[in-house]
């Protein structure tokens, strides 16, 4: 470890940054104006990034409204026609938006963005990249869990690896879509997914955002308690998983150890009270009836689901209590044990249909007929009704392979015709994501469709520089925050191919994460501390990441969590030189302090500090200790 990073002695020395291309933080006096813009006018600074960032849906335009966006160098709108998907360019003004009002803080501290208009993260993340004419490009790379090592000359590769372009993207989104739909669910609706990082997890994904379906990802490695409480807290109607997923090449059977799991041993405590108390009231006076329900309130207080054992361990000790100041005999006290016992495994279905993705083809998963779809099924289903309605509007569409033919703006068209992307309110919820906990209870943080994507692309272009044909590698799940905002939504929103990797990054050996960026040439790297540290361990691991190129590479940072000096110089050593701390939280959505791509005037150091974005208002408190001493920099 360079011995500058000891606390006491000199300041670490700075790394010069790369050149910048796209960052509109490029120095000192762009940060310092970019933030004195904000500070005066929020609604005017933010509403002039969301109309670059993102297309928005003017009812008014055409015969039945149009996606448009401000082109900032052109200095004029430009988009398409939501119906015919003919290339629009609509004669408004240079300052003209699609919104009422940019922001609203008539209800301090309840804001409001971009108050009156309409727009979809689904379509900014998956349509305009084909109509743009960019359908034949990657929209992400999926890289299996289960490694070959005789692959790309003996330095090993994934059995399976999948390029999934944008054209074929939208297919998938618009097949998940039908699917959705055909059971049932439409716009304001929820669903849960929990599922290993595999392309259906992000078909289903989107296909709920350009519907305006609220999801919630649940990270594969939660219990099935866990998994219990979110379903029932969301609100979801559908539950999507997968037969089982990879891991460090051991199949997990996702659905028997946490869907079916969470779903037939747990209840909602509302569900199990409401039951108790119709069953006492059915066999026991009101005041023994009150003293039973008070103990079985008392052992689940503060629970959303329960397992049913918890619910008799409360009735039992009521009963108990009963009995010994003789209000109840013990025969009167077994029949209704057994009667609320028997009540409790007939309670209501917990949600109407659960999805199951076919992904490790396991012979012997546990089926529910009056529950269970198998996805592939509803997928061939949808297919038909998608190709059906191609057909009908003229389209030669055969077959999938003849409707991926077709040039980008009539498939677009012709997917149109079954599964178009909804307007939706920019305040409309898009996720419901839950915090880790770590600070107390874990809470459910919604994010929406407007001011979330539009904050999270530009967070791409000031810390990453980022730009279409970039490669970003995100080493998340879509069950944590950074997964949904980078390795899906940000990254397709922005334009830049994203890596989805199932597993671990360091199966087989710590060089794997690193023959991915190799392989792909990949340009963003973004990945926890926890895995660093991990890398750190060995000594041999550093030999297995130094085996692979990694001159690909422009930049990397931590994932939302706070690191050390010695595991920032680590990473600058090992992977990048501009490695970098950016920090946020599930609440912020997306990043909040940061470095800013290739500007010398915020330099880079191995001492874990970050800078905020020129929007965020943050103050710092340091401890008395570190106060004393003084910072080497002004917090």
């Amino acid at each position: 470890m360079n011995k500058a990073l000891h606390r006491g002695e000199d300041t670490p020395v700075a790394v010069a940054p790369p050149s910048a291309t796209v960052n509109p933080i490029a120095d000192r006096a762009a940060f310092d104006a970019a933030r004195a813009a904000c500070q005066a006018d929020p609604g005017a600074f933010h509403g002039e990034i969301a109309r670059r960032n993102l297309h928005w849906f003017v009812p008014e335009l055409g015969a039945r409204g149009a996606w448009i966006r401000f082109d900032p160098d052109a200095r004029r709108w430009t988009g398409w026609d939501a119906v015919t998907a003919e290339p629009v360019a609509p004669d408004l003004p240079a300052d003209f938006a699609p919104w009422t009002r940019a922001f609203v803080d008539d209800d301090a501290p309840i804001f409001r963005w971009f108050d009156g208009g309409l727009t979809n993260a689904g379509f900014n993340e998956v349509d305009r990249h084909v109509l743009a004419g960019r359908g034949d490009e990657p929209a992400f790379i999926f890289e299996g869990d289960r490694w070959d090592q005789s692959l790309h000359g003996g330095r090993g590769g994934p059995v399976v690896e999948i390029t999934v372009s944008r054209k074929r993207l939208l297919l998938e989104v618009a097949r998940a879509g039908i699917v959705l739909q055909s059971l049932g669910l439409k716009r304001g609706d929820r669903i849960a997914l929990n599922m290993p990082n595999i392309p259906e997890q992000l078909y289903y994904t989107e296909a709920a955002k350009r519907l305006g379906i609220l999801y919630t990802p649940v990270f594969g490695g939660f219990s099935d308690k866990t998994l219990s409480d979110r379903i029932h807290d969301s609100g979801a109607r559908v539950v999507i998983t997968a037969d089982g997923g990879f891991r460090n090449a051991q199949i997990i059977p996702f659905k028997k150890v946490y869907t079916d799991a969470a779903l037939d041993n747990y209840v909602p405590v509302a569900d199990a009270l409401m039951v108790l108390e119709a069953e006492l009231g059915r066999l026991m006076a009101p005041d023994a009836a009150a003293v039973v329900l008070r103990h079985a309130r008392e052992a689940l207080a503060g629970e959303i689901t329960v397992e049913r054992s918890d619910v008799m361990r409360g009735v039992g000790a009521a009963l108990a209590e009963l009995v010994d100041r003789a209000a109840l005999d013990s025969e009167a006290a077994s029949g209704v044990r057994t009667a609320v016992a028997r009540a409790l495994v007939a309670a209501p279905p917990r949600v109407e249909a659960v999805v199951v993705v076919r992904h490790t083809g396991q012979a012997d998963v546990q089926w529910r007929a009056d529950r269970d779809r198998w996805s592939h099924e509803l997928m061939a289903a949808a297919t038909a009704r998608l190709l059906d309605a191609a057909r009908a509007q003229g389209h030669s569409a055969t077959d999938e392979a003849a409707l991926l033919a077709l040039p980008d703006q009539d498939f677009v068209r012709a997917v149109w015709a079954a599964a178009p992307a909804a307007p939706l309110d920019a305040e409309f919820p898009c996720f419901i994501i839950y915090t880790s906990g770590s600070t107390g209870k874990p809470k459910g943080v919604v994010h929406v469709h407007g001011g979330w994507l539009s904050g999270v692309i530009e967070t791409l272009r000031v810390a990453f520089d980022a730009s279409p044909g970039d490669v970003l590698y995100v080493v998340a799940d879509p069950g944590w925050i950074t997964g949904q905002s980078y390795m899906i939504a940000g990254a397709l929103g922005a334009g830049v191919t994203s890596i989805l990797a199932e597993g671990a990054p360091l199966f087989p050996n710590a060089g794997r994460f690193a023959a991915t960026i190799a392989r792909y040439g990949v340009d963003i790297f973004k990945a926890g501390v926890t895995f660093l540290k991990a890398v750190m361990q060995d000594s041999q691991n550093a030999e297995d990441v130094r085996a692979h190129d990694l001159s690909s590479l422009r930049v990397a940072t931590f994932c939302a969590e706070p690191t050390s000096p010695s595991v920032q110089q680590f990473g600058m050593d090992l992977v990048t030189p501009w490695y970098i701390n950016s920090y946020w939280a599930t609440e912020h959505g997306g990043i909040v302090w940061t470095h800013f791509f290739g500007n010398a005037d915020f330099p880079l150091r191995a001492d874990a500090h970050a800078w905020p974005l020129p929007w965020i208002a943050g103050e710092v408190w340091v401890a008395a200790d570190e106060a004393a001493e003084g910072p080497a920099e002004p917090r």
